[in-house]
């Protein structure tokens, strides 16, 4: 029903390019409203952490929280450096100023502005107050870069001021500075206690006017005079523990500018990033010391800018050449422009309508769901070239059934036939691949819930144009034909005979060869690791430049901050003033936590992270410690006035409420590693040092490192999880879980590979490197689901394994390696790329591809010829039902779904009137049974045929060919059209491994049909009137080879070779019997599916010598010992007109087992009971041979 939908579906062609193209006009308005920019027509890119911070999590919660209680933590730090190494001078800090001056009233978002020139003096003349103000006249304090830019200006300036204007504006400026005094000596009684000094702005008004300008002072005069005071300023600064690593460097040649946002700006937007990069150009090119200055900027804003800009430019440029790659792939494999539009409409609608439900939805593309489209087109690429592949072989395949003179095939016919053999595989293809991504909606990190989701839709999408909008467009763009079978000898015909050689002499050491390197790759995975690097920028990067120069000089830009909250078991809870982050316990333990962190007591840990450097810790205790000149004698009290100070202007340490102190760590680290084993240390540590305050963690760079490690690691656990969604589909459709492990295994070995690579290259699992897994799968999953559904076709018509699995390699091997070349192709454009984490990641997918592409032209036919299969369309097909195999001899005490996979394990083969089976004296090696029609059996002898029996539906014959490869005794022919199940040893052996209760039950049926023929052919034989044993022992006995040919089992060798377990629950499940010498065995009321066997003695079977006579006497192997069965015993019915009995010649123990026992031993005991009644199936057929040897010779 399911291939009639599209079948019918692609009767209008047209129909179905309307209604794809009017679809994709809305998708198309979808993604374009969704997912770019209206105004400069971008693509948005969501390059921040908030798609991997887990939405559910506490963690998101204080992340938010933080951000509103303390100002977002994206801070740009700008670094003027001295490229002379020199400390900076008066024109540095000119420019300092100006820069910042600039950047606050251009760019937009700001909140802050630090740089050296905003910290304030603990104490002196002018102490609340930058540490560039001096002491001036009148007690004034006045910024010393101030009064030389002013004192330049009135140089400059042509105007001159009036003396009685300057004398009135200096008694002011005097009075003005006495008052400020006189407030600022009261202030420092009141605030003795901290030391801390509010910052207060210098007036405009107080500073000194040109008329305090001598007027023989020079421009160069006053420059050396303001050189030296900075010189002074700048060196009284080394080592200032508020200074340094943040705005000034340990050697004083650099100074920063630390830029924070609001949390509501988007700092790294093109316009925000675009007006800093105009500012800093224009500065580094035009500034006073443009020859010795160097400008570098870093922060997450800037890399995050930097990755969605690569991104674009990665799409822009590698996207087009790698499907201008494939349509050259293409174009060499179909040898056709017309038969490229095809897959590339198909990937590309793909694509479009998978953009337009992103956009419908709402969502933007980010770091992960950027893999979506690479998905699409893997996927989707191989899905219609193998349909086209297809297409043309259904073509070369109608062309040469017909006959000549005969009108070539139309296209709806060659559709028909393409749909009839895709439509199952490709939809169960897409479905197990489409069950691999759905696993990862369960994430709780949402770009991988979006990469899970929209790559399903996607491939969802790819299925749909496959089976509709591919065989519309071959309505209108004809593909050109195949050769003929037996014209192929180009390169690739040649080249695939070589593999096919290769697999006939060596198939069981290429399996050996593949399990050994996923052996040695599975090694590599011990050393295997996780971590999300931040070095994704080439290292000749200028963006990797600067944030080298910003690391080396000041300190690393990413910062952890660390929550801490009164705990709830705080002391003096009942003093509502109480404040447990307020007192000296904290305020020491912080000092503490420091300490550990720099390892000032030679304390380790921090030491022993790999890739981590601590540069500074913001916290109060510096700050606190630097204005009260040390921690000596704290007092709770003393605490509360500092806190109570930097609440006004100083830096926040508390949140609004009070409730929540942030303590920020600046460091720089090489991964997410490194981050994440410093959180764990910390969550270790801080309980200890503030046992009295709760502690949590929070911050970009730590919540991105943990969601990059959870993706990763999720996509490992995914990957994972997908192999067993896979198995059990394929388990499923396979009707195994065998067939299911043999068919997932080459992807088990690819994905093996992959990460074993990493491993043993000791390259790091990271967010786009873990994505390479599931496209591998989805490939791998594809090529494997279509070589074992041609294989199983052609099984059918070869009725061996190992010939239709050779016969599928060169069909199924040019589509694949069509479409692996050209994605591999499309993938290793991605080294183009400037970002490392895209350069890993169009490498490896392109090798993970080719070595899929190599197992499975390699290890899957090899593990196939040892395995036989079957699918389950075929099983639904089988229209089997009880009433149905009640009538098959073979199918006795089976379910119908046991007789369904039992037939499946076999092959049909179909007859027309008329049509000869086999002849007499072929050496038979199949036996049949009767679906439908009939058989009949004849003797051909002097050209006068003569027919023996008709062999209707249910029957079985043929059964000695099978077990002993005998010659046939007569001929059959289909006496009507007849179906008939054909079973062979290739059929039985991977029954007997994968479903051995029911190959038990096959044989077990058998030897009942087997038991039966012998009782009726002993007793044609005896009843015969000119029956004469004597001379037909006499002709036995004279030939010599007779027991040789016609016994093939020793029943004692294998009555051994069982074991002595499996020979004694044998023996559980039947009952002994002791005989003397001379007695006749009468006691058994032996029946049809009861079988006798002699453990110890002899026994003999006697029949009558002739029809005429009463006297019995032993016939020749109708003696039985050694285990032997004995098989004549159903004609020993002790009655008087019995024509046989049986009589122990010597003390004997027999063993019987009944039918029923035996029906008991396959259901709860099927691996003994298989082995077991497939050796008795074996003595019956010699005994028969034996029999029928006696009919024929009388």
């Amino acid at each position: 029903m399911f291939v009639r939908i599209f079948t019918t579906l692609n009767q209008f062609p047209k129909t179905i390019l309307l209604a794809v193209l009017v679809l994709s006009a809305f998708f198309f308005v979808q993604a374009r409203d969704g997912l770019f920019d209206s105004e400069t027509g971008r693509l948005r890119i969501n390059s921040t952490v908030e798609p991997f911070i887990e939405r559910d999590s506490g963690a998101y919660q204080q992340f938010l929280d933080a951000r509103k209680a303390f100002g977002s933590e994206e801070v740009v730090v700008i670094a003027l450096h001295n490229t002379e190494k020199k400390p900076i001078g008066l024109e540095f800090i000119v420019t300092l100023g100006h820069l910042k001056s600039d950047i606050e009233t251009t760019v937009p978002g700001i909140t802050k502005v630090l740089s050296m020139l905003d910290i304030p003096q603990a104490s002196g003349e002018c102490a609340g107050k930058s540490y560039f103000h001096q002491m001036g006249i009148g007690s004034v304090c006045f910024s010393v870069v101030e009064k030389y830019e002013q004192d330049i200006s009135c140089l400059n300036s042509t105007a001159s001021s009036s003396t009685p204007d300057t004398e009135e504006s200096l008694e002011e400026s005097l009075e003005e500075s006495l008052e400020e005094s006189l407030e600022e000596s009261l202030e420092e009684n009141i605030d003795d206690a901290t030391g801390l000094q509010p910052e207060t702005e210098t007036p405009e008004d107080a500073v000194p006017d040109c008329s305090l300008i001598n007027s023989g002072t020079s421009s160069e005069k006053l420059r050396v005079e303001a050189e030296t005071e900075i010189n002074k300023i700048v060196s009284s600064l080394k080592n200032h523990p508020l200074f340094e690593g943040d705005v000034l460097s340990r050697n004083l040649s650099t100074a920063a500018l630390i830029i924070s946002f609001s949390p509501g700006s988007k700092p790294e937007s093109d316009n925000t990033q675009t007006i800093l990069k105009g500012l800093l150009s224009k500065y580094q090119k035009n500034s006073e010391v443009a020859e010795s200055l160097r400008i570098a900027y870093a922060g997450q804003p800037r890399q995050i800018n930097k990755a969605s800009r690569l991104i674009r430019q990665d799409m822009a440029l590698i996207l087009p050449l790698s499907l201008m790659l494939i349509v050259v792939v293409l174009l060499i494999a179909f040898r056709s422009i017309r038969a490229v539009i095809v897959p590339l409409s198909v990937v590309l609608f793909g694509i479009l309508w998978t953009a337009g439900i992103i956009g419908l939805i709402g969502d933007q593309l980010n770091l992960v769901t950027m893999a979506c489209a690479p998905i699409i087109v893997c996927v989707g690429s191989a899905y219609v070239i193998k349909f086209l592949n297809q297409y043309q072989i259904e073509s070369l395949q109608i062309r040469e059934a017909k006959e000549s003179g005969v009108p070539q095939p139309t296209i709806p016919e060659v559709v028909y036939a393409t749909l009839s053999s895709v439509t199952v595989p490709v939809t169960v293809t897409a479905l197990t691949t489409v069950a691999g991504f759905i696993a990862l909606v369960v994430s709780p990190i949402p770009a991988v819930q979006q990469l899970g989701l929209y790559s399903s839709v996607g491939i969802i999408f790819i299925n749909l144009f496959t089976l509709t909008l591919a065989p519309a467009l071959l309505h209108f763009f004809r593909l050109p034909d195949l050769a003929p079978t037996e014209n192929k000898s180009g390169l690739l015909d040649r080249f695939f005979q070589v593999i096919v050689e290769w697999l006939r002499l060596y198939s069981k050491r290429l399996i050996w060869i593949w399990l050994t390197v996923a052996a040695f790759a599975a090694l590599g995975m011990l050393d295997l690791s996780i971590n999300s690097s931040t070095n994704t920028f080439p290292k000749d990067s200028q963006l990797v430049k600067d944030l080298k120069l910003i690391e080396e000089e000041l300190s690393g830009t990413d910062t952890l901050r660390l929550l801490l909250r009164a705990g709830n078991e705080s002391e003096n809870q009942q003093d509502l003033s109480y404040n447990p982050l307020k007192t000296t316990k904290t305020i020491f333990g912080l000092k503490e936590l420091q300490d550990w962190l720099f390892q000032v007591k030679d304390v380790t840990e921090i030491g022993n992270i790999e890739g981590l450097r601590i540069d500074k810790m913001h916290s109060p205790v510096d700050v606190l410690q630097h204005y009260r000149r040390g921690l000596d004698k704290l007092s709770d009290k003393e605490v509360v006035q500092f806190f109570d100070k930097t609440a006004e202007n100083g830096p926040k340490f508390l949140s609004d409420a009070e409730d929540v102190m942030q303590v920020t760590l600046r460091m720089r680290s090489n991964g997410s590693t490194a981050f994440l084993e410093l959180r764990d240390l910390l969550l270790q540590k801080v309980p200890e040092l503030l046992p009295h305050l709760q502690f949590s963690y929070t911050g970009g760079s730590v919540l991105s490192s943990e969601s990059a490690n959870n993706i990763a690691q999720g996509q490992i656990n995914s990957v994972f999880l997908a192999l067993v969604i896979v198995f059990v589909i394929l388990s499923i459709l396979f009707l195994s879980w065998k067939m299911g492990v043999i068919a997932l295994f080459p992807n088990v070995i690819t994905i093996l590979i992959f990460f074993g690579s990493l491993g043993w290259l000791n390259i790091p699992i990271g967010v786009t490197i873990s994505v390479i897994a599931a496209i591998a799968l989805g490939i791998g999953v594809d090529d494997t689901i279509h070589f074992l559904s041609h294989y199983n076709e052609n099984a059918k018509k070869l009725r061996n394994k190992r010939k239709a699995s050779l016969k599928t390699l060169p069909i199924v091997a040019r589509p694949m390696i069509f479409s692996t070349i050209a994605l591999s192709a499309g993938f290793i454009l991605f080294v183009q790329s400037e970002m490392e984490s895209q350069v890993l990641f169009g490498a490896f997918t392109a090798f993970t591809l080719l070595v899929c592409l190599a197992i499975d032209m390699t290890y899957l036919p090899s593990v196939v010829m040892e395995t036989g299969l079957i699918t389950v369309w075929d099983y639904v097909g089988l229209k089997f039902d009880e009433q149905f195999i009640e009538g098959i001899d073979l199918f006795q005490n089976m379910t119908v779904r046991e007789a369904k996979i039992a037939s499946l394990m076999a092959y049909t083969k179909d007859l027309e009137k008329g049509t000869l089976l086999f002849t007499q004296g072929e050496i038979g090696d199949e036996m049949y049974v009767v679906l439908s029609g009939s058989i009949s059996i004849f003797l051909d002898k002097n050209e006068k045929r003569t027919d023996l029996v008709r062999l209707k539906k249910g029957n079985t014959f043929g059964e000695m060919g099978l077990f002993r490869k005998a010659e046939r005794s007569a001929n059959a022919e289909a006496s009507e059209k007849t179906r008939l199940l054909v079973v062979n040893r290739d059929c039985l052996e991977p029954l007997k491994k994968r479903n051995p209760k029911i190959a038990a039950k096959l044989f077990l049926n058998l030897a009942h049909r087997l038991q039966s023929s012998l009782k009726e052919t002993d007793e044609r034989l005896l009843k015969q009137k000119e029956f004469d044993l004597t001379s037909l022992e006499a002709k036995l006995n004279a030939n010599e080879n007779l027991e040789q040919t016609e016994i093939s089992i020793e029943p004692a060798e294998f009555w051994e070779k069982l074991g002595k377990k499996w020979r004694r629950i044998i023996m559980s499940y039947c009952e002994s019997h002791s005989i003397m010498s001379g007695k006749k065995i009468t006691k058994f009321n032996a029946k049809i599916g009861d079988y006798l066997f002699i453990t110890s003695g002899e026994v003999e079977i006697e029949s009558k010598v002739s029809a005429k006579s009463d006297t019995f006497s032993v016939g020749y192997c109708w003696t039985r010992k050694d285990f032997d069965l004995i098989g004549e015993f159903s004609l020993c019915t002790g009655n008087a007109d019995s024509a046989a009995q049986a009589i122990a010649r010597k003390d004997s123990t027999l063993l019987q087992i009944t039918k029923t026992d035996l029906l008991s031993l396959t259901q709860e005991e099927p691996r003994i009971s298989v082995q077991f009644i497939e050796n008795l199936v074996c003595i019956l057929s010699d005994q028969l041979a034996i029999a029928n040897k006696r009919v024929q010779d009388q």
